[in-house]
């Protein structure tokens, strides 16, 4: 009596098996993408830190001493103007961040820099990339290192920047405005310096728009040409004057940002 014996699966168990990676690959993917978002915020929420960090060094080593009834010799720790350097506009200039970067272990990149000339003059210099200023979670960030996710905030209305110090509705920084940490009267943990963005990115050395915009509450959320809201799915980091970053819904109302952005507007607001 012969005897056959069974090796391999028939078709319906290999389908079977196919179906069964299936629905567990479908299950498992987004968790995996929730992971990974994670950690791209936690990475880009590092960064913000980094660029305060960076800020508040500039700050330290750039002082003046003024007088008032209150204070008779007070010495301000000065942050850095939102471009510098020559160019008849300021996307000609160099910006914020190519500044910080003595700051931000960066001094040998600091040192190719023609710091005497403007933006154009320095391309070869600003190849390099710095992961500073480019969020993990952004495509660009693979692609091309030259640019950054975050801006400084210059105050109420796209046209902020180029407002002079003392002006209502002025933020973190301007263009050629030098803000000191005892002109942000709303509290430095009150104000937000720094914002991420994803459209309309321009490059980390660049002055004007790519790296300093204005807020229009009138046309939320947009930041002059750039969205804050995106990479993270709902909302965005920011960095606060005090160095803290917090995230932020995308949800937030208009009037409660433009608060948070001003650095003297004494105006309540409610970010959560």
């Amino acid at each position: 009596m012969s005897r056959s014996n069974r090796n391999g699966f028939s078709l319906i168990e290999v389908l079977v098996i196919f179906a069964i990676i299936a629905i567990l690959f479908a299950l498992a993917l987004p968790a995996t993408r929730r992971v990974h978002g994670a950690a791209a915020r936690m990475k880009c929420s590092n960064n913000l830190k980094q660029l305060m960090l960076g800020a508040h060094s500039y700050a330290d080593n750039h002082s003046t001493t003024s007088q008032s009834a209150e204070r008779p010799t007070a010495t301000d720790s000065l942050l850095p103007t939102g471009c510098f350097g020559p160019g008849k506009s300021p996307d000609e200039r160099l910006s914020w961040a190519a500044a910080l970067l003595p700051h931000l272990e960066q001094d040998d990149l600091f040192k190719k820099l023609d710091v005497e000339k403007g933006y154009a003059a320095n391309l070869t210099a600003i190849q390099a990339p710095v992961k500073t200023f480019l969020c993990a979670g952004s495509q660009e960030s693979s692609t091309n290192p030259t640019l950054t996710n975050y801006v400084a905030l210059s105050g109420i209305g796209l046209g902020a920047a180029e407002q002079p110090a003392g002006t209502a509705g002025n933020g973190f920084m301007g263009y050629d405005r030098r803000t000191s940490f005892t002109m942000i009267k709303d509290g430095t943990s009150n104000t937000i310096a720094l914002i991420e963005t994803r459209a309309g990115l321009g490059p980390w050395a660049r002055g004007g728009p790519s790296t300093v915009r204005g807020f229009d509450p009138a046309d939320a959320p947009p930041v002059g040409d750039g969205r804050p809201f995106g990479e993270h799915g709902g909302g965005a980091n920011v960095a606060m004057a005090d160095g803290s970053v917090r995230f932020v819904s995308g949800k937030v109302a208009p009037h409660n940002l433009a608060a948070a952005i001003t650095i003297a507007g004494g105006e309540p607001f409610d970010l959560d």
